[in-house]
């Protein structure tokens, strides 16, 4: 089953990044989404979705390359190869942009297809994505509101509010200038407790920079000890992303000194050596790899005997589309643990649309798996080509 084409369909919205007043919704990345297709000569295809910058990634996906190894496009590369041979397609598409690639633009791309194309083989065995990826060990997943936090404590606790009452059981409140005001944090993280009382998982993701007067900045040590002093306070089930991703030994460091706060981070990390040394050396309680930046569907699953040798909880990073979230219920459905899902609550128009039908929450806070063969989600083509422009 040969390859015949990759598409990459640039959206173009017009919703910006971030948080409402209120508690109206937060939104995530609306004004551009990028999805790719792969189509093979059987009829067959596969969908992705992939979080990066849209505009550059799709001449990656579908440009004119150079002649030289290492500087192809993935188009080029994988016109004629045989579909379902995917984890040789993957070393072969790490040669092939080497010079360009190995991180960043390139291998979202390339984990986008991989993702496709384990979607493709999946179908052509006739089965869905969980069994093809090994076996489905559970049919549903609690699933966690993902969200950003709002500007004060009463309409993060307005917004916590509605989330208990959809019925999660886990939220996540990041970014929103979180870290940079310990009095304003305090306040917030004393709402957010109140509202989810004992019970609910409450997880911060502060991120590891912050903007001063429009100009992004690392957070100093010092700044990320005071703001984890301060967390303690609000119990949380992780603390997510607060260290720079090429200084990930720094976990080591916190972990020792705030032995009762649990550390989650990994949406930054690309290829299975990366997340290697993150799970092994550096002192997290929790690996987030994003399927749609890590290398796809073969990374993570070459990472699972690693995280389960190492103790180290699987939760994949999912902020995206309902692609993403149904590829990381089918991965996180064969692991001998999984305890949530992450739940984008803020889709912006573009990417609540790319399905014909939303994945839901059910009563108990879960998410079913889906079912059928491959990814067992549909894309709204009628919706992908009203919005879509020219790379």
């Amino acid at each position: 089953m040969r390859i015949t084409d990759v598409t990459p369909f640039l959206l173009r919205g017009n919703q910006t990044y971030g948080a409402h007043a209120g508690a109206a919704e937060a939104t995530d990345q609306g004004d551009w989404l990028l999805l790719v297709r792969v189509r093979t000569d059987e009829g067959l295809e596969g969908w992705s979705d992939v979080e990066t910058m849209g505009p550059v990634a799709a001449r990656v996906l579908q440009g004119s390359g150079m002649s030289a190894l290492g500087f192809r496009t993935i188009h080029e590369q994988l016109l004629g190869r045989d579909a379902t041979d995917v984890e040789a397609i993957w070393d072969e598409l790490y040669v092939a942009t080497a010079y360009y690639g190995r991180r960043g633009v390139a291998m979202h791309c390339m984990s986008a297809v991989d993702n496709c194309l384990w979607s493709i083989r999946a179908q052509a065995a006739g089965v869905s994505l969980a069994q093809a990826l090994g076996g489905r060990r559970r049919d549903r997943l609690p699933a966690y509101a993902s969200t950003l936090f709002r500007p004060t404590p009463e309409e993060n606790a307005a917004a916590a509010q509605r989330y208990v009452d959809l019925g999660f059981t886990g939220m996540k409140f990041g970014w929103g200038g979180f870290g940079t005001d310990p009095g304003a944090d305090r306040d917030n993280l004393a709402a957010l407790r109140e509202t989810l009382g004992p019970d609910r998982a409450l997880m911060i993701d502060p991120g590891w920079y912050v903007e001063d007067a429009g100009r992004p900045r690392v957070r100093t040590m010092t700044e990320t000890t005071t703001m984890l002093e301060t967390l303690g306070d609000g119990a949380p089930y992780w603390v997510e992303d607060i260290v720079h991703p090429e200084r990930t030994e720094q976990y080591a460091v916190l972990a020792a000194e705030f032995p009762h706060l649990r550390f989650a981070a990994g949406e930054q990390q690309a290829t299975i050596w990366e997340l290697r040394r993150l799970v092994r050396d550096h002192g997290i309680a929790v690996v987030q790899p994003d399927l749609s930046r890590c290398g796809g569907l073969t990374v993570a699953s070459a990472l699972a005997p690693d995280a389960a040798r190492a103790g180290v909880e699987i939760v994949t990073h999912s902020w995206l589309t309902d692609l993403l979230h149904a590829y990381s219920l089918h991965f996180l459905s064969t692991l001998p643990e999984a305890r949530w899902v992450e739940f984008n609550v803020a889709q912006s128009e573009l990417s609540a649309g790319v399905v014909n039908k939303s994945l839901t929450l059910a009563a108990d806070g879960t998410v079913t798996v889906p079912d059928g063969a491959g990814l067992g989600v549909e894309v709204d083509l009628a919706f992908v080509e009203a919005n879509a422009v020219t790379p």
